[in-house]
């Protein structure tokens, strides 16, 4: 229907460091949509869970300019 676009979600979630282990994590495109390689689990996991609400705010913001633009029709 419409892409995403993850460049700034890469950039955000790459930005991250883990504070423990003083490492920043890679942000993956795939076929199914993305991936996060981290330091350890819990890293990844809070990144995981920041990067699905980042998608969310982001999917909102595309359906709601696709609204405007078919109510201006």
């Amino acid at each position: 229907m419409f892409d995403l676009n993850y460049d700034q979600i890469k950039k955000e979630i790459e930005s991250e460091v883990y504070k423990e282990h003083s490492r920043h994590p890679e942000f993956v495109k795939t076929d199914e949509g993305f991936g996060i390689k981290a330091c350890c689990e819990p890293f990844r996991e809070e990144l995981v869970e920041k990067s699905g609400k980042m998608i969310e705010e982001e999917t909102k913001k595309i359906l709601e300019e696709m609204m405007e633009d078919l109510f201006k029709e």
